[in-house]
């Protein structure tokens, strides 16, 4: 009796360093992300700060998508926040600390942001305009009705920033506030 021949396979030897880290894979994800809304901003073509927000708001829609969408088809904020800190900021280096926490509504500043550390030729603005623009992409997906605002009495490079899940015709308008508020304060510093 004969044996089938076996044919061989060749094998790619892939060694643990040649593979990404997940975590490193987000952050460089995020770190090109905030380099590629840089250099819109550099160019400064058209409403830069537009194409900025619009930047980061598809990136947190992207992480939302590959990190928090399957974990649970309706969310509660304190739920959202939770895994929101454990699958996505934790990874990123970054820290939040929750100042309110209810069912409708959270409270929050950012207590760790190595994006801030990065770009230090750039105003802290530009950084909280991106930063606004990926925690919008991503509360808006898992919150359609809410809107993420920004207090006006915290200074622009340590902003608060207040997730609703249900917002008010007047919250909605958020959004274009900031952009305005980063083309004033970008004209003033004359970056």
């Amino acid at each position: 009796m004969s044996l089938p021949s076996i044919k061989k396979k060749s094998m790619e030897h892939i060694s643990w360093e040649d593979v990404i880290p997940e975590e490193k894979q987000i952050s460089n994800w995020y770190d090109s992300a905030f380099h590629a809304a840089l250099t819109k901003l550099d160019q400064d073509h058209g409403n830069a700060a537009d194409t900025v927000m619009r930047l980061g708001e598809a990136f947190g829609r992207g992480l939302y998508t590959q990190r928090l969408k399957d974990k649970s088809p309706k969310w509660t904020i304190k739920d959202w926040v939770g895994e929101l800190q454990k699958d996505v900021y934790k990874p990123l280096g970054s820290e939040f600390t929750f100042t309110e926490n209810t069912p409708d509504v959270a409270t929050t500043f950012k207590a760790r942001n190595p994006l801030q550390q990065l770009s230090q030729k750039h105003a802290a603005a530009a950084t909280t305009l991106f930063d606004f623009g990926v925690l919008r992409g991503l509360f808006l997906s898992a919150f359609p009705k809410g809107e993420l605002l920004l207090n006006k009495e915290r200074p622009i490079d340590h902003p608060e920033f207040i997730f609703k899940a249900y917002a008010s015709a007047r919250d909605k308008c958020e959004r274009e506030r900031v952009i305005r508020m980063f083309t004033i304060l970008k004209k003033e510093n004359g970056t």
